[in-house]
């Protein structure tokens, strides 16, 4: 990956702008976006920014930026779920941010063929045509071979078919709104004291599916790799994409029958994201 730290925020029109640019600056395929990749650099930049406060609309959509970026991300840390009974096709979880980048280029590209031909005829300045009859020219009237009304069917069914999708989407972004949120850092106590207590747990255990949402065991997933990383946990699987059990390491395990605080042996310090 090039350097990219040295690019200035408020150069771009909107975070699309400056995901699209990203792309074109690492020679990335569009229709396979290196998400891990893309959101760390995109966060890095927003860490390195200053917003201008005048415009604080535009620093929210940056934000909510980083934010949808950070859940396709985590969807995409999900192991595949592999059921027998009912066999439902995922969607990749980039396709939204796909469409949108394309729709953006699609019209980035127009505004620039406009730009062009403004730039090539603003110089110019055209004539009132003049009517046939002051040129001696005969008026020959063909009839019309296309079906009013057809056409204006077929524009309404259209009409209808736009609306379906883009109330859908709307729907789809607001329910993504909605959803609650959950804090990785507060998903890592839960989990050291409900392992502590029960000595040894499974992952179905901690989160169920019958009572926890999909964000809330998304969360879960990314607190137990964390407490992986610092060494707080032992998780053991029998082979690859089977159950989780999951254990204390033998120091915290004593640690909390010294009665120290939960708080105080795990890590908070680093920077938390919500899962919505």
């Amino acid at each position: 990956m090039q350097n990219f730290l040295n690019i200035n925020i408020d150069e771009y029109e909107s975070p699309l702008d400056l995901i699209y640019h990203l792309i074109e600056l690492n020679h990335i395929d569009i229709y396979d976006i290196p998400i891990f990749d893309i959101t760390e650099q995109y966060l890095s930049i927003l860490q390195t920014s200053s917003f201008d406060q005048s415009n604080m609309e535009l620093a929210s959509e940056f934000l909510l930026m980083a934010a949808t970026l950070m859940q396709i991300k985590s969807r995409m840390l999900l192991p595949e779920v592999i059921s027998d009974e009912i066999d439902i096709e995922e969607n990749d979880p980039r396709e939204e941010l796909v469409l949108r980048l394309l729709a953006y280029r699609r019209n980035k590209y127009m505004a620039k063929e406009l730009e062009k031909k403004f730039e090539i005829n603003k110089g110019f300045y055209l004539k009132n045509s003049s009517s046939p009859q002051s040129l001696g020219l005969d008026i020959e009237i063909i009839e019309d071979k296309l079906n009013q009304n057809k056409f204006l069917e077929s524009l309404e069914r259209l009409k209808r078919k736009n609306a379906l999708r883009f109330n859908s989407q709307n729907l789809r972004i607001k329910q993504l709104l909605k959803r609650q949120k959950f804090s990785v850092k507060d998903k890592m106590l839960e989990i050291i004291d409900k392992v502590f207590h029960k000595t040894r747990l499974f992952f179905s255990e901690l989160f169920p599916l019958s009572k926890s949402s999909k964000s809330e065991r998304i969360s879960g997933f990314l607190a137990i790799l964390e407490l992986i990383r610092q060494d707080k946990i032992i998780v053991k699987q029998s082979e690859p994409f089977s159950v989780m059990m999951i254990e204390l390491e033998e120091n915290i395990d004593q640690q909390l029958l010294n009665n120290v605080k939960v708080e105080d042996i795990i890590n908070t310090n680093e920077e938390e994201f919500d899962i919505v």
